[in-house]
């Protein structure tokens, strides 16, 4: 084997993917035909759920460093013009304040790692040294993968390797254990496998509902302008356009979406047009790059893999951008995947490991696009009245009543901690589901659960630190009563190590701890997803572990235990 993984997509997904599997010793090549990462923004906004991954591989403090200035205030606003009237803001912590804001809204927020607005453009090149920090990890770009087949031992492809306009492209022949493809929507592994979206596409709407331009450019005139505080999202509902303008760096460069009305294409004059009407003012501005997208999708693909052969990213689900949920929940992909891929190279995973890929993140990509869907049908169907235009009070009134509606909404959309950080997988075949009802899952409301499947729930501990600085990089099993037992060396929790891929053991002994896990014990799976939790290190211990690998009852037994006493 030339590898032990091939990934197809050097974007965020496929990098974070590489940066993980190379922390774990797992060999990877990734191959891209873009000539490097991003040069026009796109995903302005990393979720919670994002940062705590990006903090398991050590980058979230290097991430939450660039795109606005430290002490910019990310909020979203809502303008007749970014130079006219201002009609709603959501106020949002700048990045400098964002941690301890998130400690002391830590009853909405339960996380060390609140979100963070950064466009793509800025986090790919932290992936990307993230990734080739690792001997074993190599990133190809202008490299793109024209074939692959695939047997019961592995999957061999054919890329074209180094395609310059100056230079022939060489082709070269890489085998691997397992490959995956994050090539985004157009994915050429999903089609090749014979795979489909299946959902809902080409919903049209007022905004967010069709083909639309995202033209990105210079104005730093704008904050001279603007006679608001500044944003990170102007939401702009003008007499004869809406747009999106997000600011990338707080001080001048923007990207604006707008949609193209039915048989419209636009050239430059009415690109140059569009933006002067959302600015609604007469500035200088350089326009730099420009791309074309739809909205109105929501699209989740019928299977998520196919033998040796997987899909991350929007590659498997396709969104409409509200709520920012389609590159978030692709690093979602590549965290549950990943952590699979070890074990199964590693050969300590069971037949169902692979399988338990699909069976959890399909449905979480089926609740995510739904969670979007809501929210651009939300803000895409709005209508302004005509009146909300003019001066005087009637103006007036109009603008105050579609404010307090767009208040409702910014909530609605942007304080989502629920959809960040409420995934759950209930239903896995890796874990036997606790009698009871789960705590709800809504996008506005996250309550903390420890139930297996569920996110273990995050603390601030007594000397200031994150519970989940004290996990291990892989399984940890957390020990929260106070025992005079030695759990390293007991039978069940020795044999567990020798399974479970960097088995960390972790005490614990706080009130704050041992009233949200509810239990002695709890296997956490690296994802920082719940396992197993217990009073006693026992048979249903040893079975969890087993389980959690992908094996089935009677497929593989640990060594004969004898049971740890309660450590109640």
């Amino acid at each position: 084997m030339d590898c032990e993984v091939v990934i197809v997509g050097g974007g965020p997904v496929g990098l974070f993917l590489a940066a993980e599997l190379g922390q774990r010793g797992i060999s990877v090549e990734v191959f891209d035909a873009k000539p490097g990462t991003s040069t026009h923004p796109a995903a302005n906004a990393n979720s919670a759920r994002t940062m705590e991954h990006f903090r398991r591989i050590g980058i979230s403090a290097a991430v939450r460093s660039l795109g606005l200035p430290c002490d910019y205030a990310p909020d979203v606003a809502y303008f007749t013009s970014i130079a006219g009237h201002e009609l709603a803001r959501l106020n949002q912590p700048s990045s400098q304040a964002a941690v301890e804001w998130a400690k002391a809204h830590a009853f909405t927020w339960a996380t060390p790692e609140p979100p963070h607005r950064c466009s793509q453009l800025y986090v790919e090149p932290v992936l990307l040294e993230a990734a080739r920090r690792h001997a074993n990890c190599r990133v190809h770009f202008s490299s793109k993968v024209l074939d692959f087949t695939q047997n019961a031992e592995g999957v061999t492809a054919t890329v074209e390797m180094d395609a310059m306009v100056d230079r022939a492209a060489q082709t070269r022949t890489v085998t691997a254990r397992y490959l995956i493809g994050c090539d985004g929507p157009r994915s050429f592994v999903r089609k090749s496998l014979g795979l489909s979206y299946a959902g809902v596409a080409g919903e049209k709407r007022e905004f967010m509902g069709g083909q639309m331009d995202a033209v990105y450019f210079y104005a730093p005139d704008i904050y001279r302008v603007c006679p608001h505080a500044p944003a990170w999202q102007y939401w702009t509902f003008g007499a004869k356009q809406r747009a999106l303008v997000i600011a990338v760096d707080g001080e001048g460069h923007f990207i604006m979406n707008v949609q193209t009305r039915e048989g419209e294409s636009l050239d430059e004059a009415d690109v140059t047009q569009r933006i002067a009407e959302a600015i609604g003012a007469d500035i200088p501005f350089e326009v730099k790059s420009s791309s074309r997208w739809t909205a109105g999708f929501a699209l989740v693909a019928e299977k998520f893999s196919v033998g040796r052969v997987f899909l991350a990213g929007d590659s498997a689900h396709l969104f409409t951008p509200t709520g920012g949920l389609g590159y978030n929940t692709g690093i979602e992909d590549a965290a549950n995947l990943a952590w699979k891929l070890e074990a199964m190279v590693k050969g300590v995973a069971g037949d169902a490991l692979g399988a338990s890929y699909e069976a959890e993140r399909r449905p979480a990509a089926l609740r995510n696009t739904s969670f979007a869907r809501g929210f651009a049908d939300s803000i895409g169907n709005v209508h302004l009245p005509a009146v909300a235009h003019e001066a005087g009070a009637s103006g007036d009134a109009a603008r105050a009543a579609v404010g307090d509606y767009l208040k409702f909404h910014a909530t609605a959309e942007f304080v989502i901690p629920g959809v960040h950080l409420g995934t759950r997988y209930e239903t896995s075949p890796l874990l036997v589901a606790e009698a009871g009802a789960a705590t709800p899952d809504t996008a506005n409301l996250y309550v903390p659960c420890a139930r297996p499947g569920h996110r273990a729930p995050h603390v601030w501990l007594a000397d200031g630190s994150s519970l989940y600085d004290r996990f291990g990089p892989g399984f940890t099993l957390l020990c929260i009563a106070e025992a005079d037992v030695d759990i390293e060396s007991h039978g069940a929790v020795r044999n567990a190590a020798a399974m479970l891929p960097g088995l960390t053991v972790v005490r614990v002994a706080e009130a704050a701890v041992a009233d949200l896990y509810q239990a002695a014990f709890v296997l956490i799976r690296p994802d920082q997803h719940v396992a197993w939790r217990g009073s006693v290190l026992g048979d249903e211990f040893v079975a969890a572990v087993l389980r959690t690998l992908g094996h089935r009852p009677g497929e593989t037994a640990l060594l004969p235990t004898q049971a740890c006493p309660s450590a109640a």
